[in-house]
């Protein structure tokens, strides 16, 4: 009788060491997997701002464009403007501006 409850005891025993075995190493798997969904998570939200970003500067252009076609529609000079050329002249270099001349020490 008290050889047959060792018996049982060691065999329960023996069971829950087994399953707390199982559990754990389940249970780092699960954390594997948890660590790399975040990590997936994480690269798909930089890549929605980053697509979102980009979004947001091309309706920028867009609407700067549009606002100024409606500007150019509505101007009273809209033929000048539309036949016009636009020339870029090179303004005088700002290097010198740039420089400090150092103070004497006294």
């Amino acid at each position: 009788t008290l050889t047959s409850k060792f018996n049982v005891i060691s065999k329960d025993l023996s069971d829950e060491r087994e399953l707390n075995k199982s559990l754990l190493a389940n249970q780092k798997e699960w954390v594997s997997k948890v660590v790399e969904s975040n990590q997936a998570l994480l690269a798909a939200q930089e890549l929605h701002a980053a697509e979102t970003r980009e979004l947001r500067e091309q309706v920028k252009d867009l609407m700067f464009h549009l606002q100024g076609e409606a500007t150019i529609q509505n101007s009273p000079m809209k033929e000048d403007i539309q036949g016009g050329e636009v020339h870029v002249v090179q303004g005088p270099s700002n290097q010198n501006r740039n420089k400090r001349t150092p103070k004497k020490k006294r």
